[in-house]
């Protein structure tokens, strides 16, 4: 972002956001729609009961209760923690290697499953199949840009692994609940839980797979779909539950509970990541593209929320990677500056 870019001066959303409108002190109309803080705090407590009664209904009858999509980051750390301490859920531990994850994020998962008695699998997509669709995500409209607000185009990819490994988890060891670390700003708060549902998923999303098809190929339906045999074999689809937005935490809380864990942060990543060296590049392409920082949203939640101030939220944004500097992940990538540039 240069320095003219024109931002809300309450919080840290820019003039290039979406639908975004400012009144005459600056203060954006998100800012000022009151009604959002007590409609996401019934949300929240109103979730808090429905999942406290899932949980009860559900947990204890089979070898796990939870699958978690872990990364090592801090906000997956701290909800794993939460699942297991809080909770007293028996976690299976889910991380998918993208070839990118910082080698200190890597001590932190092993550290933190290793202090909270937690099985772990790990998946690492061969690189043959990840570079292209990182360069397909990268450089072509893959997503409907109302999801953009929220995540980067290469993010939403790298996501929708996950999310699709952790469904065939549960589904095949009859797991009950899927848990990650998304906070409220990541996600909306109708999504802190719901009940999986994949026939309905997967045709939404069809449009977006048929894209993914041509540009990297049919191997796509490997990592994006599951097998008919394994849906006409369900019975009942998991629940996803996000508990970190019960628990509502600031950054500062997070960290100090995690690093009683001996959890440590990583310092070849951006300042919005905790775990993965890719973020920095998914930032760079994604404002290149949208004209806004993809933590935007995120991070002016948590200024509205008391959660982090304005002056933090900046400087997390504030230092942007220059193209230069991301020369090795665009060669392992196999992307140019060229292409880059043409964005």
């Amino acid at each position: 972002m240069s320095k003219e870019t024109v931002r809300c001066t309450k919080c840290i959303l820019s003039s290039a956001f979406p639908r975004i409108q400012f009144d005459e002190k600056g203060v954006c109309n998100f800012c000022r729609n009151e009604i959002y803080f007590t409609t996401e705090n019934q949300s929240i407590a109103n979730a808090r009961e429905q999942i406290t009664n899932l949980l009860n209904e559900h947990q204890g009858k089979g070898q796990y209760d939870a699958v978690m999509c872990y990364s090592g980051g801090k906000d997956s750390t701290y909800t794993l923690m939460l699942a297991t301490r809080q909770y007293n859920l028996k976690v299976l531990a889910l991380t998918v290697d993208n070839g990118f994850l910082s080698p200190v994020a890597f001590e932190n998962i092993n550290q933190t499953v290793d202090a909270l008695g937690v099985d772990l699998i790990t998946i690492r997509p061969s690189s043959k199949f990840f570079s292209p669709l990182i360069k397909a995500s990268a450089l072509h409209d893959i997503y409907n840009p109302k999801t953009l607000t929220r995540i980067s185009s290469v993010c939403n990819s790298c996501i929708s692994i996950i999310n699709i490994a952790a469904l065939k988890l549960a589904l095949e060891k009859k797991i009950p609940f899927i848990l990650a670390g998304f906070t409220l700003g990541q996600i909306p708060a109708n999504s802190i839980f719901y009940k999986n549902n994949y026939t309905f998923f997967q045709e939404s999303r069809e449009p977006i797979l048929n894209k993914l098809r041509n540009l990297v190929g049919n191997e796509v339906d490997d990592y994006f779909c599951i097998s008919d045999d394994l849906i006409e074999s369900t019975e009942s689809y998991p629940y996803n539950i996000n508990l970190l937005c019960l628990d509502d935490p600031s950054e500062d809380e997070i960290l100090a509970e995690i690093k009683k864990l001996g959890w440590i942060s990583p310092k070849d990543v951006d300042g919005c990541s905790s775990n993965c060296r890719l973020n920095a590049f998914n930032n760079f392409v994604h404002t290149q593209k949208m004209g806004f920082n993809p933590y935007e949203l995120e991070l002016s939640h948590l200024i509205r929320r008391d959660k982090l101030s304005r002056e933090d939220a900046l400087r997390k944004i504030a230092a942007q990677a220059e193209i230069m500097s991301l020369k090795p992940i665009l060669e392992q990538l196999g992307i140019s500056q060229q292409e880059i540039e043409q964005l």
